[in-house]
């Protein structure tokens, strides 16, 4: 919970319980509901109103009007029973008071670990090279948003950042996708980013570093990983792969929702089908580092030679990091992959003779997305020319290498996230995923790819 949410309720407290004795109050204890609405109003203005703390409101107002009416007649008798109810009712909203907001709480991001504030933008992109296979008209072109997430200026000025654009329109869809009500992601923009939005981006040459999400997932779902490369100078670049996603929404409005049938041809999702699904993102990627090229040769531009595309990195979850091993795989501008519990069995047949010539990475849960998947894993893992780490992260699943985990504690038993502790998973995720591309984009040797892992949770294998 936020400082003023718990105060408005545990400054109420000691006043409710008061109203179970049958002692009359004392003056000083009437003065205590004032305290708890004035921390009610420095909540809404400093931390922002959200549903989960309804009952609280409703605890203050109980307790404000029954601590007037002991103020203004301090002689009055008071008639117990009612007192009673009233302290008891007034209690029980304080049990669900507190237990909504720690139920659901305002996500809490770990914390950035490197010296540079970071910002961030969006674009929309059109490659107008590229037909869109997956709309009945031949004239459509390939649609995508892009965010960026780079190191700023140290007195950068400007808007928070927001986690979720067009959050009336993303927050239902991403309820249904996880069998949830659509209130559930209300609030999930009240999530301190320490991010300025559409910040200027440091005149430095920043290496680049490009995710892909999952099938049904979102560019955004892993802000923890990106904003923490970013505030180690890099420039992250994250891609919503329209129509494979949970959903896309275009500046004019338009919304593109995933649609199973249209991507996988009529079928359930599966490998075979999945084989184009995984071209055609590794497409985006080339199309993004063409369009980030432009950008950056462009004089005066938001890039304008601050980033150095001679150094790149890719890194995807699920579907993402399939994607990952696709695309480094056919493009050569690849120079470092890191997988998260990637689904590899949709990648090219070719994979086993022909895989990453880069150095590469894997971190997945124990059971890799069952044998199969795990089996096809570890022979790539296996025949990598290059440098790799196989790394399996106890106590984690599927969801856990995404920011999801951190919007409830309750995401293990909603069956969202292994037993592992969250924000240590994302923290060991970090380190290693900053680690890696900080040793083969910029040539800075690394003691935690080197020597045996100082986490407990973390079985490695290397080659």
């Amino acid at each position: 919970m936020r400082p003023f949410e718990l105060l408005l309720i545990l400054t109420t407290i000691p006043f409710l319980i008061w109203g179970l004795t049958t002692k009359p109050r004392p003056r000083w204890l009437n003065w205590l509901p004032i305290v708890a609405f004035s921390f009610t109003i420095l909540h809404l203005v400093t931390e922002g109103y959200r549903w989960q703390m309804l009952p609280a409101y409703l605890l203050v107002l109980i307790s404000l009007v029954l601590a007037v009416h002991g103020l203004r007649h301090p002689e009055a008798p008071t008639r117990r029973g009612l007192a009673f109810v009233a302290a008891l009712f007034g209690l029980l909203c304080a049990a669900v008071a507190l237990f909504l907001p720690i139920a659901i709480p305002v996500a809490k991001l770990p914390p950035m670990t490197g010296p540079h504030p970071v910002g961030t933008t969006s674009l929309y992109l059109v490659d107008e090279n590229r037909p869109e296979i997956y709309t009945a008209d031949p004239d459509d072109k390939r649609e995508l948003m892009a965010q960026f997430w780079y190191p700023t200026t140290a007195d950068a000025k400007g808007e928070d950042a927001l986690y979720l654009d067009s959050l009336n329109v993303a927050g239902p869809v991403l309820a249904e996708r996880f069998n949830l009500p659509s209130f559930l992601f209300d609030h999930i923009n009240l999530t301190d980013l320490d991010m300025i939005q559409n910040a200027p981006v440091l005149d430095e040459s920043l290496p680049v570093i490009i995710f892909s999400h999952g099938l049904t997932g979102i560019r955004m779902q892993n802000t923890t990983a990106a904003r923490e490369l970013a505030s180690h100078g890099f420039l992250v670049a994250a891609l919503d792969h329209t129509y494979g996603n949970a959903l896309t929404v275009f500046p004019d409005g338009r919304v593109i929702l995933y649609d199973e049938k249209r991507v996988f041809n009529g079928n359930d999702a599966n490998p075979a089908d999945g084989n184009q699904l995984v071209n055609v993102w590794a497409d985006d990627i080339a199309f993004l580092l063409a369009e980030m090229a432009n950008f950056n040769a462009e004089d005066g531009g938001w890039l304008n030679g601050r980033v150095d595309l001679s150094k790149v990195g890719v890194f995807g979850h699920s579907t993402g990091g399939g994607t990952t091993v696709q695309f480094c795989m056919q493009d050569e501008r690849c120079q470092a992959g890191i997988g998260l519990d990637s689904w590899v069995l949709p990648v090219d047949d070719s994979v086993l003779t022909n895989g990453p010539t880069q150095p590469f990475m894997f971190i997945n849960t124990p059971v890799w997305l069952g044998p199969e998947n795990a089996a096809l894993g570890e022979n790539i893992f296996d025949n990598l020319p290059q440098d790799g780490y196989l790394l399996a992260l106890a106590g984690s699943e599927h969801y856990d290498f995404s920011d999801l985990a951190l919007f409830s504690p309750f995401t293990p038993q909603l069956g969202l996230s292994g037993s592992i502790n969250s924000h240590d998973s994302l923290k060991i995720q970090n380190a290693y995923i900053v680690a890696f591309f900080d040793q083969y984009l910029r040539e800075n040797a690394s003691a935690l790819l080197d020597a045996a892992s100082p986490y407990s949770e973390v079985t490695i294998e290397k080659k």
